[in-house]
């Protein structure tokens, strides 16, 4: 009498594997600080902007230095107002946009793999990963104009109608390294 799986019966796409078939990597990039979007540096120096300006406002409430008790309570006073205006700033836009936020801080520590079976992107500090696409969604890729160094953007291509692509069925990376080196291993069976 012979025992089956209880997902015997299923479709082969849903039944699980007992022996696990390995999986090639193609292609791995780490694009570092090169994964932030394209206008984080013009974000940095507006915020670099304002951190200046607070560094001023702050020289301007404790200098000289407070003499009286009035001095420190305004001093004081003064610290923790501009404080919880900056906290509250902060956080309108995590409830604002707490995605696009996490995106970024977490976009220059992920890794993007090309295997044989899938696309993943991962974090070092996550077991599952981030993003995956089955190498059945992908129709290829589109590599850019490269640096003398081979960093450049690229595009993966996506079977239309996709839920993970944009408005022209791709996904984009702005400065991947060795992209010519991911599209050739999207095109690899």
């Amino acid at each position: 009498m012979d025992i089956l799986p209880p997902d015997a019966n299923l479709p082969a796409p849903f039944v699980r594997r007992l022996d696990p078939i390995a999986e090639r990597t193609v292609y791995l990039a780490r694009p570092g600080l090169r994964a932030l979007p394209s206008g984080a540096g013009a974000v940095a120096a507006f915020g670099s902007l304002q951190a200046f300006t607070m560094i001023v406002l702050l020289w301007a409430i404790w200098w000289p230095a407070p003499r009286s008790t009035s001095d420190y309570v305004f001093a004081i006073g003064a610290t923790t107002l501009l404080g919880l205006l900056v906290i509250g700033v902060f956080l309108l836009l995590l409830r604002k946009f707490p995605g696009f936020l996490l995106a970024v801080l977490r976009s220059p520590f992920i890794s993007i793999s090309v295997t044989n079976r899938r696309i993943l992107w991962t974090l070092p500090w996550m077991k599952a990963p981030l993003m995956e696409i089955g190498r059945e969604r992908v129709l290829g890729g589109i590599v850019g104009m490269l640096d003398r160094k081979g960093n450049g953007p690229a595009a993966l291509v996506l079977v239309p109608g996709d839920p993970s692509a944009d408005f022209d069925g791709n996904i984009h990376f702005d400065r991947l390294p060795n992209a010519a080196a991911f599209v050739a291993a999207l095109s690899q069976p």
